[in-house]
């Protein structure tokens, strides 16, 4: 796996329960380059969201070597985020 780099997805299977299937291109990436991907739905695991600090889904969290580098909140912020292009632009 690709030390330290997280993706962390917080959604909610109630509100968008096609979130996952939108970006599966995206998701199979990050599976393929063994990048970590936690997806946590809210609705089953508030005490992650408030740990890191969610409060609206769908919200996704970048970790690079440990560290939150980069927070998209809100579907119109994650236009594009989880496609596998911009995955790719990320992380290389």
């Amino acid at each position: 796996m690709s030390e330290g780099n997280i993706v962390w997805i917080f959604y909610s299977s109630k509100t968008e329960p096609e979130l996952l299937t939108f970006y599966a291109d995206g998701l199979a990436y990050l599976r393929d380059q063994e990048i970590g991907l936690e997806v946590i739905d809210v609705s089953e695991n508030m005490d992650k969201a408030q740990e890191y600090k969610v409060k609206s889904t769908p919200t996704v969290l970048i970790e690079k070597g440990d560290e939150i580098k980069e927070r998209y909140e809100v579907i119109s912020y994650l236009s594009g985020i989880l496609e596998k292009k911009e995955l790719e632009r990320i992380f290389e």
